[in-house]
């Protein structure tokens, strides 16, 4: 993509943005149903509103029609508008979880919004040799040297074949 274009792209998304600002929750129920049906009334008849509401909406000077124009060529800036409303709804959801009855559920919900605010605590592993059973030690002086010498002489025989 050219930078025109990609210019061009960022403006209708900040435009529609910022048309998207200007409209309920129903109105945007109504675009995104827009997007998969050729005509207003078959959208708003698909999601339970009059197509008389749809007409009352534009008369009223609703940017109905810009949206979904501007929709038609970029679907994403609607999904990301709508998760960004969501997320107090979610969050609300995720903290009422912290005043659940079962002791296990409130564990898992303390726990998860803690992780997503300091990150998830640091868990020691013990190294172990390649079966798993006994702890890795490291390696002695002597046995760095045989390995580092097993690694030159195999890129040498690389080199030469």
């Amino acid at each position: 993509m050219d930078e025109k274009a990609l210019e061009s792209t960022s403006n209708d998304a900040t435009q529609l943005e910022q048309l998207l600002e200007q409209l309920n929750t129903n109105q945007k129920r109504f675009i995104i149903a827009r997007q998969e049906h050729t005509t207003d009334k078959e959208a708003a008849l698909s999601i339970g509103l009059s197509p008389d509401t749809v007409k009352n909406w534009k008369y009223a000077g609703a940017p109905i029609d810009a949206v979904v124009d501007l929709m038609a060529n970029d679907g994403v800036v609607m999904a990301l508008h709508l998760r960004r409303k969501a997320l107090a709804k979610a969050m609300a959801v995720k903290v009422a979880g912290l005043d659940e009855t079962d002791a296990r559920l409130r564990q898992s919900v303390a726990s998860e919004i803690v992780e997503w605010e300091l990150g998830k605590a640091l868990q020691k592993v013990a190294p172990t040799d390649p079966t798993g059973e006994k702890e890795f030690s490291g390696f002695s002086d002597d046995e760095r040297i045989k390995r580092i010498e097993a690694l030159l002489k195999l890129k040498e025989e690389g080199a030469e074949g």
